[in-house]
């Protein structure tokens, strides 16, 4: 598990999946959402139909540089000294080697905005556009959805409910409904007593 994700309570997992589920169900039904005001420009025959607050992760490596010192001396002193740098150097770089490692890290906060097209996150520092058309794979794990680019590394959105907007964006691109949950299936009438050898009452 990364160490940004999302901790959510079992109800709060359960409510998020309702909400994409009544989506899946009014889509099936024919209802569709209607179009709302967004605050930057379109193109001719986008329009805006799901916004909400979002925190925008990628898949990066980190900075794996590190402070090395070097201690010397005589007698026990001097050993101590060493052994006191050799252990700090260690540590420092069993740390440097672990920011490095990729994952997804934060890069930006904002307002994110759905349209026909594309998610579009208006930031704390910029704007950032991701395309439909640049998208090659897409998942939601329930705190996040998650896509997978052409052109820049994958990238996370962290918002809520996600699995309401990963129905919403499946519809939009794709015209397909997604559900979250897995449909229950009937279960069959219980099964009378065996009655013989062998059986709850047979002999």
């Amino acid at each position: 598990m990364n160490d940004w994700y999302w901790q959510q309570s079992a109800q709060e997992r359960e409510t998020a999946i309702a909400a994409a589920d009544r989506l899946a169900d009014a889509l099936s039904s024919g209802w569709r959402p209607q179009e709302i005001p967004a605050p930057f420009h379109m193109q001719p025959g986008e329009g805006c139909f799901g916004t909400e607050n979002t925190q925008v992760l990628q898949y990066l490596e980190g900075d794996g540089s590190y402070w090395h010192t070097s201690a010397f001396g005589t007698g026990a002193v001097g050993i101590a000294l060493t052994m006191g740098s050799m252990f700090g150097n260690r540590v420092r770089r069993q740390r440097a080697e672990a920011e490095a490692a990729p994952r997804y890290r934060l890069v930006e906060a904002g307002r994110m905005y759905l349209t026909n097209r594309r998610f579009s996150v208006q930031g704390q520092h910029q704007w950032i556009d991701l395309w439909f058309g640049d998208i090659r794979m897409s998942s939601c794990d329930g705190a996040a959805v998650f896509l997978t680019m052409g052109s820049i590394p994958a990238v996370a959105l962290r918002v809520w409910p996600a699995p309401y907007h990963f129905t919403l964006f499946r519809w939009l691109a794709h015209s397909e409904i997604v559900r979250s949950s897995t449909p229950r299936l009937p279960q069959p009438p219980p099964q009378p007593p065996a009655l013989g050898p062998g059986g709850a009452y047979g002999g």
